[in-house]
């Protein structure tokens, strides 16, 4: 309903409203004056008329200004906790939300799902060459390449500092053919910040669960992780599907619940 009175808008809406009025107001007038045997002549609809139409948008205006008001202010909440406002990706918070989402239609209809996580290589060097205002930079151009690549309604999340997420209904090999074009798309593009070309790479970790009734999403995402960690200590600049080798690779410092980290 709400979205149904913002589609149409605010005057729009005082305008049905106070037509709604004056033809109720009118059949209301008529019946009342049946009912009791008022007496009706040609000014009696005139006065109704006008009553209904001066003083519904005069009652209904502030109402409806403070609804459409507190309604635009819930949905400014909502965009803020739901999307990063560097990126314009989902929050860490909400893309995990979305990732069991598709955890569970998957889990329902027995098909897989796939997870890629990407860090990018060398961001503390970036900051500490070119600035925090470079990295900032690197992070917002990233993002609009996943934006590029990807639809804004697949479930991307920058889930740390310089740290990305995706979540996609495909098997490990058809998600590595997709990460094949993020890295691709780095190699032909560059930022330039204060006369400096800034060349960087990424490093991705990717799962694909094809037993999602047996595999949870925490699962899921630390054996991403896991594959993460893999791409970073192989030279980086690369994607690693996971692979039963890496599950005993254990990470220095970093949980096995992603979600906690």
């Amino acid at each position: 309903m709400r979205k149904l009175l913002r589609k149409i808008g605010y005057i729009k809406v005082l305008f049905i409203l106070t037509v709604t009025t004056i033809i109720v107001a009118e059949i209301l007038a008529y019946i009342v004056i049946k009912l009791f045997s008022y007496p009706y002549d040609d000014s009696t609809p005139y006065v109704t008329f006008m009553v209904a139409s001066l003083t519904t948008p005069l009652l209904s205006w502030t109402l409806l200004k403070l609804l459409f008001e507190l309604d635009e202010m819930e949905e400014k909440t909502y965009f803020l906790a739901t999307y990063d406002s560097m990126t314009m990706l989902l929050r860490r918070e909400a893309f995990f939300q979305y990732a069991m989402r598709i955890h569970l239609l998957a889990k329902q209809y027995d098909t897989p799902y796939s997870i890629a996580i990407v860090d990018i290589d060398n961001f503390k060097s970036i900051n500490d060459k070119y600035g925090h205002d470079a990295g900032d930079k690197v992070i917002i151009h990233f993002g609009q390449i996943l934006l590029d690549l990807f639809q804004l309604d697949k479930p991307i999340g920058r889930i740390g500092g310089e740290e990305f997420a995706l979540v996609l209904p495909v098997e490990s090999r058809d998600m590595e053919k997709k990460m094949k074009a993020v890295h691709m798309k780095l190699q032909e593009t560059s930022i330039l910040y204060d006369d400096n070309l800034i060349t960087y790479t990424v490093s991705i970790g990717i799962f694909g669960n094809v037993s999602p009734e047996k595999i949870t999403l925490d699962e899921a995402l630390s054996y991403a992780d896991k594959a993460l960690y893999e791409a970073k200590r192989t030279g980086k600049n690369k994607s690693v599907i996971y692979h039963e080798k890496i599950a005993f690779n254990d990470i220095p410092g970093r949980p096995v619940n992603l979600r906690d980290r």
